[in-house]
């Protein structure tokens, strides 16, 4: 068994959205310390190097990055639940410069983890739901763009719709984006319906599976587990996996049901990939370290 190449900088801190803010600070550091003091995993820790404006500009317009700028020298807000300044900027060209390793590292066959990534809210000219940058959809576009790869797949469990990944990829045969969140009717940032299907050469390619508030494991897994099998045979060239933890029962921004354990089980059922890329995602409550613990466990099969 290889080892886990867990892709971490404490530059990411930099990405501070303010004391207000729902996201941890601490869960990182409390992982790493768990993944030491635990001693379950043959791994070792890598720092990235930041991305460049050039990887953003495969993804995010010119005028929307000048945009993230001005809005930075002046402290103000992308929207209401996106504030902007200068650690984040540089903040999130670290965490964008981690997916790229990580994606890198998947496509040599490593198991390669991003500890914080999957900013899936990010769309090509709009910041929302505390993203500014959408990491996995530049790191896809600049292996494209190098010829390391020519087809992706994305599976983003996270609670909420990623309508950035949607937004970019929405046109594009060679991209499969896989939504599993809740329904968005009842949930921020209330798109990612299962009729939005992609346009244009991409129909088809855009997946978005919708479950019920209240959703528990068993029907959870039956969703997960019939995605999996429709989605199978497109033989992406690499695969990302934006692990939110935010479906946990505990967590305040989601209304879905899962336990611990499901974390684990999630993990078994993506053991068998190849060339994949897990990017720890979105997640709210204090049970975020034992949560990514246990979809290691079942991921590397402890």
């Amino acid at each position: 068994m290889s080892k886990l190449e867990i892709i971490y900088s404490d530059n990411y801190l930099k990405y501070d959205l303010g004391a207000d803010n729902p996201i941890s600070r601490t869960k990182t550091r409390a992982f790493l310390e768990k993944l030491k003091a635990e001693k379950k995993f043959d791994y070792e820790v890598i720092e990235p190097e930041d991305a460049t404006e050039q990887d953003l500009l495969l993804v995010h317009t010119p005028q929307y990055l000048a945009e993230l700028k001005r809005l930075s020298r002046n402290n103000l807000e992308a929207d209401p639940d996106t504030p902007v300044n200068q650690g984040m900027l540089e903040g999130g060209l670290s965490i964008v410069g981690g997916t790229i390793l990580c994606l890198d590292l998947a496509l040599k066959g490593e198991r390669s983890i991003n500890l914080i990534g999957g900013m899936h809210h990010s769309g090509s000219s709009k910041a929302s739901g505390f993203c500014i940058y959408n990491d996995h959809a530049v790191a896809i576009r600049k292996m494209q763009s190098e010829g390391k790869i020519k087809k992706a797949t994305v599976y983003d469990l996270d609670v909420h719709a990623g309508q950035g990944t949607q937004e970019i990829f929405y046109s594009d045969p060679n991209v499969l984006t896989v939504s599993m969140h809740q329904d968005p009717m009842t949930i921020y940032p209330g798109t990612g319906f299962e009729y939005q299907a992609g346009s244009g050469e991409g129909v088809g390619a855009n997946i978005n599976v919708t479950l019920p508030p209240g959703t528990r494991e068993t029907e959870y897994l039956n969703a997960l587990d019939s995605v999996l099998s429709r989605t199978r045979g497109f033989e992406p060239d690499i695969t990302v996996l934006v692990l939110g933890v935010d479906t946990f029962r505990d967590d305040y921004l989601g209304g879905l049901n899962l336990t611990e354990d499901t974390y684990r089980k999630i993990g078994e059922r993506f053991k068998s990939f190849e060339k994949l890329a897990v990017l720890f995602g979105g997640g709210y409550s204090s049970k975020i370290p034992e949560l990514w613990m246990n979809f290691l466990e079942g991921y590397v099969g402890h």
